[in-house]
């Protein structure tokens, strides 16, 4: 009996199957191949550590969110790999260095030898369905195998696993090199923790948020500041280190869980948050909350900054003071232009001159001004449709958005003019000046609802329901 047929397509099948099986280890969801990897960058919480990986060049640490990248040469970190990368959304169980090389394995669903994917990180590639050898596959470490060669350290493992709130935390995973005796091991809520075992020293080296969720972002010396829930995190503009804390001074820290909007102004960071307005000194973190409930915005003012509420206007003075402005309007924006506040209401704009209490209506609407900006001299304001701004004429322009948008909850000024505007389906810029706008989406450019924003020459960064993603400027602009 002829079976060669047959055999051929059971062995056509087989491939096919393992091609499909292949494939959907790598998710193609977020996977956007006109973005270049140094183009858009995404920082979220990395702090849960499944797998650690360790060439003599690199650390590799698998997490929920991404892989991490730490330079053992430089003690410094590589911009993170996320899904928006094409990182695997299935958990990592195992993970194997390159012994030869720059890349890893990632072990990924079912197992087996088919289960792998491997990161180049020099061409910045994913290969599915690569196993690593068996000479990699030997340097793999179980936390118990790691801890035998640090047995000072080990004696040392709860310490080792407290943070300062006290919180007790467990190794997952550990990694090391023949050329050098330190350990590497991953937690579940540390991140990676660098071990001498040797002399039982021990070095955290946290990266990223520990809260996927930004609210609010604002800028900061060499990089920027996120505001997540309780925690505020400091990103180097770089994305080569990142520092979070939960507060100095009380013992609980802080204890705020949603983050409206931030400002740094006059040495300061001033959050608006669901319990009230919290100042913020950036050097010692310590911290004040003001009573000023349901705050929705701030902008600086000559002595303090202006708070806006849903019930009205507000001043925080600089000796400590709540001064109540207005109580007419709902406030839901603010942006000062010199010593003129500009404030975005239910029902229009309206405007209140140096050294006066009172509102001057300037664009009377019947939508909600959802955000505001200054472009150079220009007032930009954003409504659920809509982009308006006021001409050299005095005359107010419209400009309609795609609905591709979402409902708009941000704005910022590009340093060369026009403006950013970030809503709850994408982000899109706007060229005042030709009348134009271009859109990114969720979640092809996005990984979710934008929060807040702010753009500088080098980059736009945008606090998402996800993360922090840094957009290269120049790269956003040409999409």
């Amino acid at each position: 009996m002829n079976t060669d047929g047959k055999m051929d397509r059971w062995k056509d099948g087989k491939r096919a199957i393992f091609i499909v099986l292949a494939l959907s280890i790598v998710p193609s969801f977020h996977l956007s191949p006109q973005w270049r990897p140094e183009e858009r960058v995404m920082i979220s919480d990395f702090s849960y550590i499944d797998a650690v990986a360790a060439s003599p060049w690199l650390v590799f640490a698998a997490t929920r969110h991404g892989l991490l990248i730490y330079d053992r040469l430089t003690r410094s970190w590589k911009p993170p790999v996320t899904t928006l990368d094409g990182y695997p959304a299935t958990r990592v169980r195992v993970a194997v260095a390159d012994p030869a090389g720059n890349a890893v394995w990632l072990g990924v669903g079912g197992g087996g030898p088919h289960g792998y994917v491997r990161y180049d990180v020099d061409a910045r590639l994913w290969t599915p369905g690569l196993p690593p050898p068996p000479d990699a596959l030997a340097q793999v470490m179980t936390v118990e195998s790691a801890l035998s060669r640090a047995p000072a350290a080990d004696a040392l493992r709860a310490l080792i696993l407290t943070d300062p709130r006290l919180r007790s935390y467990q190794f997952t995973a550990a990694a090391g090199t023949r050329d050098r005796p330190e350990l590497f091991f991953g937690t579940n809520g540390m991140g990676i923790v660098r071990v001498d075992p040797q002399t039982a020293e021990w070095e955290p080296l946290p990266y990223g948020l520990l809260a996927p969720g930004v609210g609010a972002i604002a800028t900061a010396p060499d990089g920027v500041w996120a505001a997540t829930s309780a925690r505020l995190t400091w990103v180097a503009a770089d994305l080569s280190a990142t520092r979070t804390t939960e507060g100095g001074g009380a013992a609980l820290g802080f204890t705020f869980r949603s983050a409206r909007r931030m400002l740094t102004t006059s040495g300061a960071l001033w959050l608006a948050t669901e319990q009230g307005v919290l100042r913020i000194d950036p050097g010692t973190m310590q911290s004040r909350m003001f009573d000023v409930p349901q705050a929705t915005s701030l902008a600086p003012a000559p002595d303090g900054v202006w708070v806006g509420t849903a019930r009205g206007l507000q001043v925080i003075t600089r000796d400590g003071g709540i001064v109540r402005v207005s109580t007419d309007f709902p406030v839901l924006s603010l942006v000062a232009a010199r010593e003129t506040l500009w404030v975005g209401t239910n029902a229009g704009i309206v405007m209140i001159p140096p050294g006066r209490a009172d509102a001057v209506g300037v664009a009377a609407l019947t939508q909600p001004i959802f955000a505001l900006a200054r472009a150079g001299d220009t007032i930009v304001a954003v409504t659920d449709r809509s982009l308006l701004w006021r001409d050299a004429a005095n005359a107010w322009k419209e400009l309609p958005f795609s609905l591709a948008l979402g409902r708009p909850t941000a704005l910022a000024a590009d340093p060369e003019g026009g403006v950013w505007i970030g809503g709850t389906q994408g982000l899109a810029h706007a060229d005042l000046a030709r009348a134009h706008i271009r859109t990114l989406t969720v979640p092809v450019d996005l990984p979710a609802a934008v929060r807040d924003l702010v753009a500088d020459r080098n980059y736009v960064w945008v606090a998402t329901d996800s993360g922090l993603v840094r957009f290269d400027r120049r790269a956003a602009l040409n999409r």
